[in-house]
């Protein structure tokens, strides 16, 4: 009896601990962990210089300036891509993003679809493959990027395709990365709002807060500088 007994126990001890990895594993790779710890937000003083280094999407005249240094194979990025869409809808003419490619080493497609985006951009489509990549990041590997660039509504695909083929480096994305690293970007998306590094990324009612904060005339983060957006 207290043989069986020990197994039983001994199979409900192994159960719980297959719970808890899968539940761990689960957060890690679908999103519910920050993807770096959360740290005080930082005042760039040289921020408007970053802009020519991305891709702007808004009008350049907008009084809030986001910029963000972003991968397209991240699924925190997906998630800040989905934010900011609405952001924008919510505030079109006083809201710009500049998209900065920083991919990570760790993503398999991160870089290929940052070529991706750019070989679209040079046929005047960058956001709408901007949009197509976040909307299906679920699908890279199974899907062509011709398929991507047929929904982005690319013109000439003989044209990209014969660019994205390319394996030399690509200059913006090149750009994205020197300016990651001189301004230690450690993580995606790291989030820069009219000169505030925030110290994590901010969720779409931190976002509006801060948007609301700065058309008032105030600063988008707190006197001290202390990160106030959510975990």
């Amino acid at each position: 009896m207290k043989r069986t007994f020990d197994i039983a126990v001994t199979t409900i001890l192994v159960a719980c601990a297959l719970v808890t990895t899968g539940v761990v594993v689960h957060r890690e790779f679908f999103g519910l962990v920050p993807s770096r710890p959360q740290s005080e937000d930082v005042f760039l003083k040289e921020w408007r210089s970053y802009l020519p280094t991305g891709v702007r999407l808004g009008p350049l005249e907008a009084p809030v300036q986001v910029v963000e240094f972003s991968d397209f194979d991240c699924p925190f990025c997906r998630t800040f891509h989905d934010d900011v869409k609405t952001l924008r809808e919510r505030y079109p003419t006083q809201l710009a993003l500049t998209y900065v490619h920083f991919p990570l080493p760790m993503h398999r497609f991160a870089m290929p679809a940052a070529r991706v985006a750019e070989c679209a951009g040079a046929q005047g489509r960058f956001e709408a493959m901007y949009d197509q990549l976040f909307d299906g990041q679920d699908s890279f590997g199974l899907k062509p990027w011709s398929y991507y660039a047929t929904e982005a509504g690319v013109p000439d695909l003989a044209v990209f395709d014969t660019c994205i083929q390319n394996t030399g480096p690509v200059p913006r994305v090149e750009e994205g990365k020197q300016l990651g690293a001189r301004i230690k970007v450690q993580g995606t998306p790291t989030v820069v709002i009219n000169g505030w590094k925030l110290g994590h990324t901010p969720h779409l009612e931190d976002l509006d807060r801060m948007v609301k904060a700065i058309l008032a005339g105030r600063s988008p983060v707190s006197e001290d500088g202390k990160n106030r957006t959510g975990g």
